[in-house]
């Protein structure tokens, strides 16, 4: 056997280029995109106005107060928040709980990132005493930003961050450089389910052989870790698409969790429904002959002495198997949880099917199209269940804005009239369409509808040859969730409007959950990309922005 040595030059060589040229290689010829990042040191003073309707009374001299911004607070570090009262700051932060009560004048806490404990100046009722009370913090952070364009259908990009400093998302930007190819994009993290679409989320969280109860527990964990409890935006069927549930809010009650969970187990073809309890609602799922009782919104189910899950009905009727643990994952106290089910009288089962549609979130990029989403601190929410509930703590809200530069791309419905449809997968929050006409002595009459059928006419603001007409009215009167609308233009001379009008623009807002679009985190920032476009073939491709803030 003949031994071949090397030089040590040689050897040297050999190991430099396997440690360091052989990894880059390979990674080239695997089409990762390691985008460059830039950085810069900012500084900003972030202040939450605390409103009457998110505060409640604790104990004593001692108020609580939902918060919306997230910032670290005094349960797990030192918060280096403040909190003013008519400007002026009250003296005894980082307080026990116990002197907020019994002392008050002014003590507080800032316990969790979503919690403050406090009490007023003069131990009144900051309710209903006409102060204004503000949360107020300065933050120094690290912004990052990664940018790059995407043209292949497939595509696979690694972000570098620093692992030893927190990173927060702050916005993610699309932006369609084509001027004439729509542009579907499909953006997750890698090794995260597709939330897409129902079927999308079944393939990526059911694996082949599993049985129904595998089935019926990746469901009850899908929906436990995809979304949180809080007041549900609207009513009715609008939050039990687990589409929008998941991608447009990100939260609501146990009304809204049990029926994602009967939805997706119907997709998934088991049998399932909903108990309604005394204040209350959980999902069962048929199988083994009898039914199992899931709840994704106290994350919890419970199994019997022969380690079967338990049914409702059985839960009424051995409440023990509930209370062998003193409380559920959320902290609920199980004698209480126990009184729901044993509370037999007003027990409801309800097998309705929701009236919703299989729906896709995959936003289609008309050409030019720019989208903007913000990932915290949304000016405004959709909410529509008069509950008068501040609003949610983790929300996102997005910007899209959409310009048509000949008029001869719109329909035409007539021979005085054009309709421009402005459709998006996510909950429109309000909007505006500005029109450039190329005179200001003609003006096209401009009315919108939802269905083409009822239309309400528009008004709106000449100035400098541009029209400008808000929607925001509208949507507001609108009985559910906007997620398109139709603009129609009509020229009063009997002419094509597109002969009045250069260019039309719409800017609409827009809410997201911020959960459900990755972004640059702590751990996996591994993403996947894939582009659609209409007409098939080349393009010009696909901006891509990350912005992000890197904390110590």
């Amino acid at each position: 056997m003949k031994i071949l040595k090397l030089s040590a030059s040689l050897n040297y060589r050999l190991l430099f280029y396997v440690a360091v040229f052989l990894p880059v290689q390979l990674q080239a010829e695997q089409g990762i995109i390691q985008p460059q990042t830039q950085s810069g040191h900012k500084s900003e003073v972030i202040t939450e106005l605390i409103q009457p309707a998110s505060i409640t009374h604790e104990q004593g001299a001692a108020y609580s107060a939902r918060l919306k911004i997230q910032r670290p607070a005094d349960k797990d570090a030192k918060s280096r928040c403040e909190l003013l009262e008519n400007g002026k700051p009250l003296p005894f932060p980082h307080a026990l709980h116990r002197r907020i009560r019994e002392q008050g004048r002014g003590h507080y806490s800032h316990w969790t990132p979503g919690t403050l404990y406090f009490s007023t100046s003069d131990s009144t009722d900051p309710r209903t005493n006409g102060r204004k009370y503000e949360l107020v913090s300065t933050e120094s952070y690290l912004q990052k930003t990664a940018s790059f364009v995407l043209t292949e259908s497939n595509s696979e990009i690694t972000v570098p961050v620093d692992l030893d400093r927190e990173s927060h998302p702050l916005k993610m930007i699309w932006q369609n450089l084509d001027s004439k190819t729509r542009i579907t994009p499909a953006w997750k993290r890698k090794g995260a389910p597709d939330l897409s679409s129902q079927s999308a989320m079944l393939t990526s969280i059911l694996k082949p052989g599993m049985n129904a109860e595998e089935k019926s527990i990746a469901i009850w964990k899908f929906l436990v870790d995809w979304r949180y409890h809080y007041d549900p935006a609207e009513q009715g069927d609008e939050l039990h698409d687990p589409v929008k549930f998941l991608n447009v809010y990100g939260y609501g009650f146990c009304d809204d969790c049990a029926t994602n969970f009967m939805v997706l187990a119907r997709k998934a073809g088991l049998q399932s429904r909903v108990w309604g309890l005394s204040g209350h609602v959980v999902a069962e799922s048929f199988y083994d002959g009898q039914w199992h009782m899931f709840d994704p919104d106290h994350q919890v189910f419970y199994r019997n002495r022969q380690g079967k899950i338990a049914g409702v009905e059985e839960l009424a009727e051995q409440p023990q198997i509930i209370t062998q643990t003193p409380r559920d994952p959320l902290g609920s106290p199980s004698e209480l949880i126990a009184k729901l089910y044993t509370s037999t009288a007003d027990n409801r089962v309800n097998e309705r099917q929701p009236q919703i549609r299989d729906t896709c979130v995959l936003p289609v990029l008309e050409p030019l199209d720019y989208v903007e989403f913000r990932y915290s601190n949304p000016e405004r929410v959709h909410q529509k269940n008069k509950s008068h509930s501040p609003e949610p703590p983790i929300a996102g809200e997005g910007i899209l804005k959409r310009t048509v530069r000949d008029l001869h791309d719109l329909k035409q419905t007539a021979g005085n009239q054009r309709q421009w449809q402005l459709s998006w997968p996510y909950v429109l929050l309000s909007g505006h369409v500005d029109l450039a006409l190329n005179s200001s002595e003609i003006q096209p009459r401009i009315s919108i509808s939802n269905d083409q059928k009822s239309w309400r006419p528009l008004q709106g603001e000449i100035k400098k040859n541009r029209l400008r007409l808000s929607l925001n009215e509208w949507i507001r009167k609108q009985p559910t969730a906007v997620y398109h609308c139709f603009i129609r233009l009509d020229s009063p001379n009997q002419t094509d409007p597109a002969a009045l009008i250069d260019q039309a623009e719409a800017e609409l807002r827009f809410q997201f959950a911020p959960r459900a679009l990755a972004h640059v985190q702590n751990g996996n920032n591994d993403f996947e990309m894939k582009l659609a476009t209409e007409p098939a073939g080349s393009t010009k491709g696909l901006r891509v922005e990350l912005i992000w803030k890197e904390t110590d």
